[in-house]
C-alpha cells in the first residue's frame, strides 16, 4: 500500500511540473501542487522587492481562520519556518530545526487549525538576491513522505523555482492594479477573516444570507482567487482587511 501511494505522489509531481509552467498565477500553482500531491497545505512566500516583513507576498492554501490568527497574533516574527527559510539555501524539513518553547506553543495552535504535523521547505535565492519560500504541509504517514523526500528533492526544488519566477512577474511595476472592493465587501471579509459564516455574518451586517454570500463571492472575484480563504489571505496581505 505505500509502495502504491508514494508512486502515486511521484507521478503528482511530474503533472504538477508541467502544470506550474502552464498556471495563469502563484495562488493556481500552490492550489495545483497541494492536490497534485495530495498535501494538506502548500505556501509560497517572498521578500522580493524590499517589502516589510509584516507583508510579505504569501500565496496559501491555508484555512482563512488560520491566516487570520496567525496574522494577528504577530506569528511572522515567531515561525521558525520563515526564519530558517530566509536564512537558509537549501532545503529543510521542519522537525530538523530546533523549536523553543514559544515556538513548540506556536506549532501546538497550528495543529489545532488543521494543519499537518510535517513540513518540508525550499528555500529560492535568484541572480538578482531576491528570496522565496515554498513550504509543503502534511499529515501522512512519516515513511511514506521521508521516501517521497529522498527520490524527489529535485523535482520539488524545480517548482520552487517556477514559482517563484511566476510570483517575480506578479510583482512586475507592469502588473496588474490593485482591485477596489465595495465597503461591504470589505466588511464580509473581514468578518470571514474572524472566524464567521455567511449565516452569522448576515447578523451581524443586518443582511441576507443570500446578500452576504453574493458579496463574498464578488469580492473573491475581484481578488482574482479560487476559494474564499484565498481572499481573505490576499486581502489581508495587500491591506485590504486588518483583522
Amino acid at each position: 500500500m505505500h509502495g502504491t501511494r508514494g508512486e502515486a505522489i511521484r507521478l503528482g509531481l511530474s503533472e504538477a511540473i508541467d502544470a506550474v509552467v502552464g498556471v495563469a498565477s502563484v495562488e493556481d500553482a500552490v492550489l495545483l501542487v497541494r492536490d497534485r500531491l495530495g498535501l494538506d497545505h502548500v505556501t509560497f512566500m517572498t521578500a522580493a522587492y524590499a517589502r516589510p516583513v509584516d507583508s510579505p507576498f504569501i500565496r496559501s492554501t491555508y484555512p482563512s481562520q488560520w491566516i487570520a490568527r496567525y496574522v494577528l497574533r504577530g506569528y511572522l516574527h515567531v515561525d521558525p519556518v520563515v526564519r530558517a527559510g530566509f536564512g537558509s539555501t537549501g532545503p529543510f524539513a521542519w522537525h530538523d530545526l530546533e523549536w523553543d518553547e514559544r515556538q513548540r506553543e506556536f506549532m501546538a495552535d497550528a495543529l489545532a487549525h488543521g494543519l499537518g504535523d510535517k513540513g518540508y521547505c525550499i528555500p529560492v535565492v535568484d541572480r538578482a538576491f531576491r528570496r522565496s519560500l515554498l513550504s509543503l504541509n502534511t499529515g501522512m504517514a512519516a515513511d511514506i513522505w521521508a521516501s517521497f523526500l529522498a527520490r524527489n528533492v529535485a523535482g520539488l526544488e524545480k517548482v520552487a523555482r517556477l514559482i517563484h519566477d511566476k510570483a517575480m512577474r506578479e510583482l512586475s511595476p507592469d502588473g496588474p492594479a490593485e482591485p477596489t472592493l465595495a465597503p461591504r465587501q470589505v466588511e464580509c471579509l473581514l468578518w470571514t477573516a474572524r472566524g464567521k459564516e455567511a449565516k452569522a455574518i448576515a447578523v451581524i451586517l443586518d443582511l441576507s444570507e443570500f446578500t452576504v454570500r453574493s458579496y463574498l463571492r464578488t469580492a473573491r472575484q475581484k481578488l482574482e482567487c479560487r476559494t474564499l480563504s484565498q481572499a481573505v489571505a490576499k486581502a489581508i496581505q495587500r491591506g485590504l482587511i486588518n483583522p
